[in-house]
């Protein structure tokens, strides 16, 4: 049925001991990834309306140092958080990549690093890098920092349609007020799929520990946490949402952020596995109070990831769910002003999606696509859980406990209901998995019923792979939620998303 639409490009990307996929997604591209690819992916464009409603957000282009190249992208930056051993989370613009802005050693250049939950490892962009990739990101080396250390060793991360390797180095990193050394990846070597994405590198905070093949080395919240810089290894997440304009997405390292979430954490025990994933049962999804009766799944929260990705069986059963949807293969279609409220449920505990952000841009016919892919990353069983879920909830990832702990959003009293599922995000309506609606006083109540910004905000990014040059974007410019872009099918594109994408990306 919509056989032409905009694509929108996305990254998958890992630091395994396998090969991982990274490779653009398409949305009407049935092909089917394995569980040996490692996917996830971003976004990286639609066509835009630019008389929407919009949200202005200040940009700063990335000073060029001295020696290093200069990153030619523009970043939302968030505002600095009050609460010690903290650090800010900058966005795109779009809601689709997450990054932290960190130096290393006596440098003063700042270096923007993929917060990356399904990745154990960290690497940056070299300067002896040589790739056009390169070119366009602001990379490290001797020239940069005197206290840097190389080494022979080298490692290489190999992707479905990218790649990234180099060798190992050692210097101090520091993020926020806390500073230690860590051996990570100093790349000579970026595959051309980076040219469209503002990250210098990736800063993994996964479960997992070095591999052969990849970076063996104590990752960071190992260092932080063995030099007593951290009073417990664990960090807690809140992820801003560009069309609320608040600028407050912000990393919290050892402790966890209470001012962030209304009432108690429910804690989750991990799944284990070899991966190094956050990954935690699912109990159902529901839709408008409504169980669904996917029961047996297991989700993979990951902030390096854009959008919600599950076999497609498990996406249809949710979409059947909403009144008027559409389907071209793994892709779906809601009506633009749909009330619909989707719901997932971990330990007893039913947490609303934004319309706003499980609904994404606007195609033809009155239809927009869901943010909801019907593309199978690993197995029949797991799903890919990205922003389109975390930045409802303060997610808290604790090593420890081997556990993740997911907090109410916003300012009103949350109330259990009498089938022990509590509702978040913007509606009144839970579930509990096997049972029919109950009722919760929901937090978040600044969130809009029907996503009112969703549907009509715009945004115009320049990306350094489209036709505007990276050069070319306006310090300051008119931007929306991903969710909310608006476009015709048949409109050119008006606007590259400097989203790094990944749907996917760097597990």
């Amino acid at each position: 049925m919509h056989t032409s639409l905009p694509r929108w490009l996305a990254l998958s990307a890992a630091i395994l001991p396998t090969a991982t996929a990274f490779y653009p997604y398409h949305y009407g591209d049935d092909r089917t990834s394995t569980s040996s690819e490692h996917s996830r992916r971003r976004p990286q464009l639609s066509n835009v309306d630019t008389n929407a409603l919009s949200v202005t957000l200040p940009l700063r282009r990335i000073p060029a140092g001295l020696r290093s190249r200069q990153n030619a992208y523009n970043i939302a930056n968030s505002n600095d958080p009050k609460q010690e051993n903290s650090v800010a989370v900058d966005q795109d613009g779009g809601d689709l990549s997450y990054m932290v802005a960190v130096t290393f050693g006596d440098s003063k250049e700042e270096y923007h690093l993929l917060l990356d939950s399904a990745a154990s490892n960290t690497w940056v962009m070299g300067q002896d890098c040589s790739t056009e990739a390169c070119k366009t990101h602001t990379t490290f080396g001797k020239g940069d920092s005197s206290t840097l250390q190389t080494d022979a060793k080298t490692f290489s991360v190999t992707y479905g349609t990218g790649s990234s390797s180099g060798t190992l180095a050692t210097d101090t990193l520091h993020v926020g007020s806390l500073s230690s050394t860590l051996t990570f990846g100093l790349a000579t070597n970026v595959s051309d799929e980076f040219r469209s994405y503002p990250m210098d590198g990736i800063l993994g905070i996964g479960r997992g520990s070095g591999a052969q093949g990849s970076i063996a080395a104590p990752q960071i919240m190992d260092v932080l946490s063995t030099n007593h810089l951290i009073s417990a290894k664990l960090y807690g997440i809140h992820l801003s949402r560009s069309q609320d304009g608040l600028l407050d997405g912000e990393l919290n390292l050892g402790e966890v952020n209470k001012d962030r979430f209304t009432g108690d954490l429910n804690y989750i025990p991990c799944v284990e596995n070899s991966s190094g994933f956050w990954e935690i049962p699912i109990e159902d999804a529901g839709v408008d109070g409504k169980p669904v009766g996917l029961t047996g799944r297991t989700a993979i929260i990951d902030t390096g990831t854009s959008y919600i990705l599950m076999p497609q069986p498990d996406a249809e059963a949710i979409h059947k769910q909403i009144l008027g949807f559409k389907q071209d293969g793994e892709t779906f279609f809601v009506p633009c002003d749909t009330p619909s409220i989707v719901q997932f449920t971990f330990n007893n505990h039913a947490y609303n999606i934004s319309t706003a952000d499980w609904r994404g841009g606007k195609v033809d016919g009155g239809l927009c696509r869901s943010n909801i892919v019907g593309r199978q990353t690993f197995s029949a069983t797991q799903w890919l859980v990205g922003d389109v879920f975390l930045k409802n909830v303060y997610s808290v990832f604790d090593f420890d406990g081997s556990r993740v702990g997911l907090g109410v959003k916003g300012r009103e009293e949350v109330m259990e209901s009498s089938t022990s599922a509590t509702a978040s995000g913007e509606s009144t309506r839970s579930f509990t998995p096997g049972s029919g609606p109950s009722t919760a006083t929901m937090a978040g109540s600044d969130m809009t019923s029907a996503g009112a910004f969703s549907a009509s905000a715009s945004k115009t990014l320049s990306s350094a792979s489209g036709s505007a040059g990276p050069a070319s974007a306006a310090e300051t410019q008119t931007q929306g939620q991903q969710g909310g872009a608006e476009g015709k099918t048949s409109a050119p594109l008006l606007a590259f998303l400097v989203a790094f994408a990944t749907l996917s990306m760097f597990i």
